[in-house]
C-alpha cells in the first residue's frame, strides 16, 4: 500500500515537472518569436507583407507579431496532439513552429518579384508531416511517459537545450544580410516621408549597395541636402549610383520611375546617366531637381571640366552653393588658375583644401598608408573621393 502511495506521489510530481517543462518551452518560444519577428526581422516582415498584399493594406508589426506567435503556438499544440509526445520528446512538437518562423524570414531579393512564392511555403507543411510520421514510427510502443524516476527533471534541461538549438538554427537560416535589411528599412522610411531617418541607416558603415546609394540620393534630394551630404557616404557606383539597377530584383517599392517622375523626364535607350541628365537640363524638360542631379553626376564621374561649364550655365554670380559644389570649385580652380570664377567658395573651404594638400604631400611609408590616413581625416570631402575613390 505504501509503495502504491509513493508511486502516485512520484507520478504526480513527475506530471507537475512535465507541465513546468512545457510551460518553460512555451515561454521561451513566445519570447524568441516576439523578439525575432518584432525586432530582428521587422523590416523583412514589413516587406513580405507589402509584397504579398501588393501594398494594398496597412502593416502593423505589433499585432502581426502577436497573431503569428499565437498561430505558431497553436500549431505546436496540434502537432503535439498528433504525436502525443511527453517527457524529453515533447520539445520536438515545436519544430514545425520554428520552421514557420524560418518560412517567414528566409527571404531574399526574389521577394521583390510580384509573383514571389518562397520554397518554405510548401516545404513547411511537408516537413511537418514528415516529422509527425517519423516521430510516431520511432515512438513505436513506447509512450515516453513521465513517471520514470528522474527523467522529467532531465527532460526540462534537455528540452530547454533543444529550444536554444532550434532558436539558433532559425537565426542562422533566416535572412541576416545587413545590407538587405538596411535597404528594406530605407524603403520603408522613404514611403513614410522620414527622409532624415533614411540618412541615418548604416551611416557609419562602409558596406553599401547600389540600391542603398540610390535611396540615399533620393532622400537627400527630397530634403534638398544632396550637395551637403552626398560624399559623407560611400560612393562606389559613380553617376549610376544616383539611379537604381535596371534589374527588377533590386528594389521593392521604389524604381527608377520614382526618380524620373521627380526629375521630370525619362532617358532615351542609348543614354547613360550623365547624358540623360545633361539633356533634360539643357533642353529644360526636367525639373529643378534635374540640375541638382546633373551637377552631382558630374562630380561622381569626376568630370570637372564639364562641371565648370555647368556651374557657369546653371548658377548665377552671387549664388550660394552647397558644400560639395564649393569643394569641387576650389579643386578645379587649383587645377585651372585661369578659370574665370562664376561662383566662389568661402574662406573656410579654401583653408581646408590647403590643409588637405599639405597633409597629402607629407611623407608616408606607402601610398596605401597615405590613402588611409587621408581617408580618416578627409574621407568625407570631395577631394578624397576625386583622388582616391576607385
Amino acid at each position: 500500500m505504501g509503495d502504491f502511495v509513493n508511486y502516485n506521489k512520484s507520478r504526480q510530481s513527475d506530471k507537475r515537472t512535465a507541465r513546468l517543462g512545457n510551460l518553460v518551452c512555451s515561454l521561451l518560444f513566445v519570447l524568441f518569436s516576439v523578439v525575432y519577428l518584432g525586432i530582428f526581422q521587422r523590416d523583412v516582415m514589413e516587406a513580405l507583407h507589402f509584397s504579398l498584399a501588393h501594398g494594398k493594406t496597412t502593416f502593423a508589426i505589433v499585432p502581426t507579431t502577436i497573431v503569428i506567435t499565437i498561430l505558431l503556438l497553436a500549431l505546436r499544440w496540434v502537432v503535439n496532439i498528433l504525436m502525443k509526445l511527453k517527457g524529453w520528446t515533447s520539445v520536438f512538437a515545436f519544430v514545425p513552429s520554428f520552421i514557420g518562423l524560418v518560412a517567414l524570414t528566409d527571404v531574399d531579393r526574389s521577394l521583390y518579384k510580384c509573383d514571389y512564392a518562397g520554397m518554405w511555403w510548401w516545404l513547411m507543411p511537408l516537413l511537418t508531416v514528415v516529422i509527425v510520421v517519423a516521430v510516431r514510427i520511432m515512438k513505436g510502443g513506447d509512450d515516453y511517459s513521465v513517471g520514470k524516476g528522474s527523467e522529467p527533471k532531465w527532460a526540462i534541461i534537455w528540452n530547454v537545450f533543444v529550444m536554444l538549438m532550434l532558436s539558433l538554427a532559425t537565426l542562422t537560416i533566416g535572412n541576416t544580410n545587413k545590407v538587405f535589411h538596411n535597404e528594406l528599412r530605407m524603403e520603408h522610411l522613404l514611403v513614410n516621408g522620414n527622409n532624415e531617418e533614411v540618412l541615418k541607416v548604416a551611416r557609419l558603415s562602409d558596406r553599401t549597395s547600389r540600391t542603398m546609394t540610390a535611396l540615399r540620393g533620393l532622400a537627400m534630394s527630397k530634403e534638398n541636402v544632396m550637395g551637403e551630404k552626398l560624399f559623407e557616404y560611400p560612393q562606389y557606383f559613380e553617376a549610376d549610383g544616383l539611379f537604381f539597377s535596371n534589374d527588377s530584383c533590386e528594389t521593392l517599392r521604389y524604381t527608377n520611375d520614382s526618380i524620373y517622375d521627380m526629375l521630370g523626364d525619362t532617358p532615351k535607350d542609348w543614354e547613360d546617366s550623365q547624358s540623360f541628365l545633361k539633356r533634360i537640363c539643357y533642353e529644360e524638360t526636367g525639373t529643378s531637381k534635374a540640375v541638382e542631379y546633373y551637377l552631382m553626376a558630374l562630380l561622381l564621374n569626376k568630370d570637372l571640366n564639364e562641371y565648370a561649364v555647368a556651374i557657369g550655365d546653371f548658377m548665377m554670380k552671387g549664388d550660394t552653393i552647397q558644400r560639395y559644389l564649393k569643394e569641387a570649385v576650389v579643386m578645379y580652380r587649383e587645377m585651372n588658375p585661369e578659370w574665370e570664377l562664376v561662383v566662389d567658395a568661402d574662406s573656410m573651404t579654401y583653408d581646408r583644401f590647403m590643409e588637405y594638400k599639405v597633409f597629402k604631400n607629407r611623407p608616408f611609408a606607402t601610398e596605401k598608408e597615405r590613402e588611409n590616413r587621408l581617408r580618416k581625416r578627409f574621407g568625407d570631402t570631395y577631394w578624397w573621393y576625386y583622388d582616391y575613390q576607385k
